[in-house]
């Protein structure tokens, strides 16, 4: 049972506050030490074990030794934690921690990108490994060495020099991994024909399986990219739905298997992905990278010179593009999608008569403005725009404004309309005429009355633009219809909750509603939206991918050059159009329609050409 000795750290710790460190006996500092590290106190168990190993053992203490260099590894002092491994190993060999100390050891190299240092350390416990949960540990890091990307020339020394059956089995696994990267069939097949299957680990076959299954007559150079996504932290989720994409159209194309994805972990942090991108910089295997994700992460790299092209796989800041040449984003951004909106009313379509209601803050707001903005550059001033900032549980004020407006648009009727629409043959005009013989005089119109008059349906707005928050469409969507507005709603991604979308209060009257949006899917907006959407882009952005390295090898200039000159993408989901000064922000919208309870997708918009779909 654990608690007493719980309880008596607490009151150790407790009474370090008061007695000092020093005042403990050497059980009683290395539980506080390790408590401590548990608690990832790193730099003060890096102290309490520097003091045990100064004051009390005199450094001849495997056990505090290989705890600093443990402690010094998770605050990133590589060299310091390398120096206290290499202490532990000669000072004290043979000893019950030689085994750590090596994986410790192969885990600084790997942080390091010394994938095949990594392997060398790790292969070599791996015969001594206690039981198989260490023995998956250890092979699972043998796998990440050997995606990362070994050298050849290490790898074959590493061979010649192994006597254990078991690791020359994954020696030979790796090298036809490095073999079907450099698209060398013969290696392959000398290789993928040299594992012993007897000894072979079962933790391998998932792998193995694929790339043994490769026919060599498709072999061609690996293409590699690196992929940045949050795997840990608040938004792992939209990482790993990502990553997933990633590997399901590697899974279901064949011809895919030229892309090679190394991924890394950016834990959601600005200051972690530029040190990632920094060190993927150096090595001149990558030719792109794919993320990140977080608009933080990517506002990180905007001032980051690189020859390196970076893939974002959703839009920036507006301008963003301009000032970061080397990033190329996937998704349009908010301007595009506000910018895109106008021109199809206006340009395609020919509206004139235009009325506005948005959020009157936050990105709602600069996104309306951007559309209003572009309104008045293609010669059109909408009449009527109406803004709210609270929740809208009643914008009646704005909707009968807007109604107003519709009123005064309607055409004045000519009192001599009636009379231009009498012919009277010029003989008649020889006699008196009686016009009562004609028509009837009509009676006088009884005054229409304020309650008659909201009856009456009102066609003379063209279009209204309404982009609402998440969570607003029930507010907005019940209200709307109460105004008889007959016009064409053009609204966002929010409106498109197709369980409430579709209630009789809203769907009915707003059928013909067109989005403008990144992706033609209702499933991608629903309110788990991140994730599914996130799915969805993977797929379509490996293919994108595979469109232009298609052609065979290449390296990171002729890349970007194809990025930049890239004549257009429609995959299943979205499409990629590159424009702008550097031509390399995606100026491609989907075109989606909402009628009959559905929502499909009518074209793709680029602000010049409308494609329109079959579909």
């Amino acid at each position: 049972m654990q608690f007493p000795k719980l309880i008596f750290l607490i009151l150790i710790l407790n009474l370090l506050k008061a007695d000092g460190f020093d005042t403990l006996t050497y059980y009683e500092k290395f539980d506080v030490a390790v408590q401590t590290y548990k608690e990832e106190r790193y730099r003060l168990s890096e102290k309490y074990f520097s003091s045990i190993l100064i004051n009390d053992k005199d450094y001849r203490d495997p056990a505090s030794q290989l705890m600093l260099a443990k402690s010094q590894y998770q605050q990133n002092k590589w060299q310091d934690a390398v120096r206290s491994a290499k202490s532990v190993l000669s000072n004290f060999p043979g000893s019950p921690y030689q085994d750590y100390t090596l994986l410790l050891m192969g885990d600084i190299a790997l942080s390091q990108g010394k994938n095949s240092e990594a392997f060398q350390n790790y292969l070599s416990i791996r015969p001594t490994a206690k039981d198989s949960l260490q023995l998956s540990d250890i092979d699972q890091r043998l796998i990440i060495c050997i995606g990362n990307g070994l050298k050849e020339d290490r790898i074959e020394g590493i061979l010649f020099r192994e006597k254990n059956p078991t690791n020359r089995a994954i020696i030979n696994f790796a090298r036809a991994y490095l073999s079907w990267i450099n698209g060398d069939a013969y290696d392959f097949s000398l290789a993928i024909n040299g594992i012993d299957m007897q000894v072979f680990p079962q933790s391998f076959f998932h792998i193995y399986s694929p790339l043994k299954n490769t026919k060599p007559i498709s072999f061609s150079r690996s293409v590699t990219l690196g992929v940045i996504v949050p795997l840990t932290g608040p938004e792992k989720e939209l990482g790993q739905s990502y990553l997933l994409g990633l590997a399901d159209y590697l899974d279901d194309i064949s011809s895919a298997h030229s892309i090679r994805f190394l991924v890394f972990d950016s834990k959601g942090d600005g200051v972690n992905t530029l040190q990632i991108v920094k060190s993927l910089h150096s090595n001149r295997n990558i030719i792109g990278i794919i993320g990140p994700l977080l608009e933080e992460e990517v506002l990180t790299l905007a001032g980051f010179k690189s020859s390196l092209p970076i893939l974002i796989p959703n839009s920036g800041s507006p301008g963003l593009s301009d000032i970061a040449p080397n990033l190329f984003f996937l998704s349009p951004s908010s301007k595009t999608i506000a910018h895109r909106t106008a021109q199809l009313m206006i340009t395609e379509l020919g509206f004139e008569n235009i009325a506005v209601l948005s959020p009157g803050d936050g990105k709602l707001k600069a996104m309306t403005d951007y559309f209003l903005e572009e309104c008045r550059q293609l010669g059109v001033d909408p009449v009527a725009t109406e803004w709210y900032i609270e929740k809208p549980e009643n914008i009646l004020r704005q909707f009968k404004s807007i109604r107003k407006i519709a009123w005064t648009l309607l055409p004045e009727k000519d009192p001599n309309e009636d009379a231009m629409n009498l012919t009277i043959d010029s003989l008649d005009a020889l006699f008196d005429v009686d016009v009562t013989d004609f028509y009837e005089i009509p009676e006088e119109e009884e005054k229409m009355d304020r309650k008659d008059s909201s009856n009456v349906v009102l066609e003379t707005i063209h279009a209204m633009y309404i982009p609402i928050r998440q969570d607003e469409l029930t507010y907005v969507g019940t209200q709307f219809p109460m105004y008889n507005l007959k016009t064409m709603l053009f609204g966002n991604e929010n409106w498109l909750d197709m369980t409430i979308l579709n209630q009789e209060l809203i769907g009915p009257h707003v059928q013909g509603m067109r989005i403008i949006t990144n992706v033609n899917s209702a499933n991608a907006f629903s309110n788990d939206n991140s994730i599914s959407n996130y799915h969805i882009l993977a797929m379509d952005h490996a293919s994108f991918v595979q469109s232009i390295i298609s052609s065979g090898a290449m390296n990171r200039r002729q890349f970007m050059d194809k990025l930049r000159k890239h004549s257009g993408f429609h995959g299943e989901q979205t499409s990629i159009q590159f424009t702008g000064a550097n031509r390399n922000e995606n100026g491609s919208a989907q075109v989606l329609e909402y009628t009959q309870n559905k929502l499909k997708n009518i074209g793709v918009y680029d602000g010049t050409i409308y494609s329109h779909t079959s579909e």
